[in-house]
């Protein structure tokens, strides 16, 4: 059941994703997509260190696109910026007092932003529509699935 959730809310996102007006090198991101694919090298000092993440992308790029480099900097991010992300009510709450504080750029971070706005609108159409679904926690092992 999780796991048709998850692929549920990740076709959801894409399709937002994809319907969406795209600003020119803003990423597109797709957490679970993100996760699924493999990396060729680590990112443990990256992800948990201080080195500031900027990554600018073509307009329109899709995640079976990137480089194995721009991959890992967008798991990077994602790692730090979910660390701030928590679900309450079956919305993601974003606690992020200082953006810099990250050291990701502020694109990324609108980026990420806008992925949790999105995906909160997707669990609150749901529910409307009569079909409440259970977004999935934001805890270790999913931030550590990134990793990989």
């Amino acid at each position: 059941m999780r796991k048709k959730l998850i692929v549920v809310m990740a076709w959801v996102i894409c399709a937002v994703a994809c319907n969406s007006k795209k600003e020119n090198g803003v990423p597109v991101v797709n957490l679970e997509a993100l996760s699924a694919i493999p990396l060729d090298h680590s990112i443990d000092t990256l992800a948990k260190g201080t080195a500031f993440i900027d990554v600018t992308l073509p307009p329109n790029a899709r995640i079976d696109e990137l480089s194995q480099q721009e991959l890992g900097l967008l798991k990077a991010a994602a790692y730090r910026f979910y660390h701030h992300v928590t679900l309450t009510d079956n919305q993601y709450k974003v606690n992020i007092k200082d953006p810099k504080s990250l050291h990701i750029s502020d694109q990324v971070v609108k980026a990420y932003e806008q992925a949790i706005l999105n995906t909160n609108h997707f669990a609150d159409s749901m529910a409307k529509a009569g079909q409440t679904i259970q977004l999935p926690i934001v805890n270790e092992e999913y931030l550590n699935n990134l990793l990989k």
